[in-house]
């Protein structure tokens, strides 16, 4: 079923709903006021906004394999907010193991929520870096296709070494400090970041990113510093806890930002990499740098 229902979901691929206009998320204090919008230095019309008080649809990609006491400390800090923000927030749940799987249909029921995280199994190896693309297009298209805000959040705690394809470069003679492939034990995986990243330049929906086991080794500070990059370049954030008491605060934090966020739907009659720049007479706007014109 979740495999129909992400070929479901796949097919809106074909959509042209994105040939003359970008969605962009943007953090305001009042996104009803006049924005002005410029895209290569050209002013751009603002079609429309969507803002905190419209619904959204929260997809949330779990890929969690090592640590079932934080799983559960997110889980409940979860459903408990989502709880709390109201029936216009809608859930969907997809695994990112094995190639990614829907686990849930959007849904405002938390009851259902729950019952599905609580059955997800906290084992096996990290999808995460495999999904990055895939999910993007699936939020980006479902951003396409109703006047509703779309955002996603993965939950993570695994770490470089446990995925299933090789990462790493191993040190050629570890008895060598000087040994010069200890420089480029991060190669493969800087590849792959910078890979995901040229192509979620063209993303519209935000990524945010909750890793559960904060890693401070070489390897992992890469792997993490990727999921950064990710969340940056599609005006998402990334967050790395380091013990289990940290989890239902930052949990709380990033769906409050994810909450808060409004939609500007934008004429873009540009194409290539271009500046984006969103004023507002209320203050400072958050919002990308940079974005890839449809």
């Amino acid at each position: 079923m979740g495999a129909v229902r992400l070929a479901v979901l796949a097919a809106l691929l074909a959509s042209p709903a994105f040939s003359e206009v970008l969605k962009t998320a943007v953090w305001c204090q009042d996104p009803q006021q006049a924005i002005a919008v410029s895209l290569g230095g050209e002013v751009a019309a603002v079609r429309s906004v969507q803002t905190a008080e419209d619904h959204l649809i929260l997809l949330l990609v779990m890929d969690t394999v090592k640590f079932p006491d934080r799983v559960d400390a997110a889980r409940d800090a979860l459903v408990a907010k989502l709880t709390s923000l109201g029936p216009k927030y809608f859930v969907s749940v997809m695994s990112a193991q094995d190639g990614l799987r829907v686990i849930l249909d959007p849904v405002r029921g938390r009851a259902k929520l729950l019952e599905k995280l609580r059955s997800l199994d906290v084992r096996g190896v990290p999808g995460l870096m495999d999904v990055v693309e895939q999910v993007s297009e699936i939020a980006d298209q479902t951003l396409a296709s109703a006047d509703v805000r779309v955002a996603v959040l993965f939950i993570t705690d695994g770490e470089i070494e446990d995925y299933r394809g090789d990462y790493t470069i191993p040190v050629v003679n570890p008895s060598d400090s000087s040994d010069l492939s200890r420089r480029f034990r991060g190669q493969l995986i800087l590849e792959r970041i910078r890979s995901i990243v040229d192509r979620l330049e063209g993303a519209q929906a935000p990524l945010f990113f909750l890793h559960l086991a904060r890693q401070y080794d070489q390897l992992n500070e890469v792997y993490q510093n990727g999921m950064s990059e990710f969340s940056q370049t599609t005006g998402g954030r990334a967050v790395f806890v380091r013990g289990v008491q940290e989890v239902p605060a930052v949990v709380e934090q990033l769906l409050d930002e994810i909450a808060a966020h409004s939609v500007v739907t934008i004429d873009a009659s540009c194409e290539g990499i271009q500046k984006l720049e969103i004023r507002s007479p209320e203050g400072s706007v958050r919002h990308r740098e940079t974005v890839r014109c449809p």
